[in-house]
């Protein structure tokens, strides 16, 4: 069961085998963390959130939502009235997967920040 607002609270979810998330996933998933989108939204999204680092061009955007909807990470739906015209959701599986990768990456965050590696909050460069 989907809805659009996935569940990104509770325990940790085990993620078989699935972390690390590839920057490309990671930032499918996180768009689709704020409600269903069809492909280019995601496109302009991600492109958006990456500050333009990472971009998706639509062959490997529709392969990477295959998997990740054969993974149960998120699923797809038609747009009503739409048939050709499909919308891709984070599933609760999806928001917990998505929870357990920020909450690694913040881990190594702060790890950086305390070796030096990246400034603290308010520092400069």
């Amino acid at each position: 069961m989907t809805n659009n607002h996935p569940n990104l609270e509770g325990p940790p979810v085990a993620t078989d085998n699935r972390l690390p998330l590839s920057p490309r996933d990671y930032l499918i998933m996180l768009v689709l963390s704020r409600g269903a989108a069809h492909g280019y939204a995601i496109i302009k999204r991600a492109e958006s959130l990456s500050a333009n680092e990472v971009r998706l061009d639509p062959a490997n955007l529709y392969r990477a939502l295959r998997r990740l909807d054969r993974e149960g990470l998120v699923a797809v739906a038609e747009a009503p009235g739409e048939e050709r015209r499909r919308t891709y959701e984070l599933t609760d599986r999806g928001g917990r997967v998505l929870r357990a990768e920020s909450e690694r990456l913040a881990r190594l965050t702060d790890t950086a920040r305390a070796w030096r590696l990246i400034p603290r909050g308010g520092e400069g460069a």
